[in-house]
């Protein structure tokens, strides 16, 4: 199987000097942004760095066309998006039940609520429940905690009308906050 990377070397790839200082300052500047955004879908450190310098090759390969590029910070984002989501397979859903076993066991071991909060494995909980949720919120979610990309942003690389980004993440948060909330609810005995 070929890598992405050995297409490239058996490419032809010329660039002027501004062709690779443009190059270099796009890397230089969203270079985390790209990072961030394919490990958010991917969750493995080489599969998004991988996924980063797929991007860039493919800026690389867009150099005609850089100054119909209206927002690179956007476009970039974009293009890691489809990328990572490309390479990621489907996630395992995540059942409530599988998410209170994990908030009891933090309760059996005697931990408050707030501490429950701030723990590791609730953080795990949450990334979970993330990834639970129907795969349009989850997708406004994700990037609106990534680099804390704004709704004009999400909109452009999602291809959808602002309006729906703030709807998907009001949504997105609302139940994840009913399920927490239905978690973190001590049982009453009837």
């Amino acid at each position: 199987m070929i890598e992405a990377g050995q297409v490239i070397l058996s490419e032809s790839v010329a660039t002027t000097e501004s062709g690779r200082d443009e190059l270099e300052d796009a890397v230089r500047e969203e270079g985390r942004l790209v990072y961030k955004v394919a490990y958010s879908v991917l969750r493995n450190h080489h599969d998004a760095e991988d996924v980063a310098q797929e991007t860039f090759l493919r800026f690389l390969r867009q150099r005609k066309r850089w100054a119909e590029i209206r927002d690179r910070r956007a476009w970039l984002a974009t293009v890691a998006w489809r990328v990572a989501l490309d390479r990621k397979r489907l996630p395992a859903e995540v059942t409530l039940e599988d998410a209170a076993e994990v908030v009891s066991k933090l309760r059996a071991d005697g931990a408050p609520v707030d501490e429950i909060a701030s723990r590791r494995e609730m953080m795990a909980l949450v990334e979970r429940l993330v990834t639970s949720l129907p795969r349009d919120l989850r997708e406004a979610l994700i990037l609106s905690t990534t680099e804390d990309l704004t709704s004009a942003e999400i909109s452009q690389v999602l291809g959808i009308p602002e309006g729906s980004v703030r709807n998907r993440l009001l949504r997105g948060r609302e139940i994840l906050r009913q399920k927490l909330a239905a978690l973190l609810e001590p049982k009453h005995a009837r």
